[in-house]
């Protein structure tokens, strides 16, 4: 049973891997500085662009597209291809890059 649920993780591993290589999804190394992130986030909500958001922790990017804000540096996100909602925050997030 062991050696099942092991094969399962490897195979989902790879799986994930595959996925965020295809996507061109790697988290990337370095933060963007606060008014970079501001004038980034404002312009993908503005000309209504779909982005992957990053996060400071090691969690897959969150993608959908901007749309509004809800206040001080606050802005609610609709994933891609569902009807899922986020709250973000400015300073959660790390990077942000158009998805294509």
């Amino acid at each position: 049973m062991e050696n099942k649920s092991s094969a399962l993780q490897t195979v989902t591993r790879h799986l994930v891997a595959s996925y965020r290589e295809f996507f061109d999804l790697a988290a990337p190394t370095a933060k963007m500085p606060s008014h970079q992130l501001d004038l980034f986030l404002d312009q993908a909500m503005h000309r209504q662009y779909q982005v992957a958001l990053f996060f400071d922790q090691d969690r897959p990017p969150f993608i959908g597209r901007i749309t509004r804000p809800l206040g001080e540096k606050r802005y609610l996100v609709k994933a891609y291809h569902s009807n899922v909602y986020r709250i973000i925050t400015e300073t959660e997030v790390s990077y942000i890059k158009r998805f294509k």
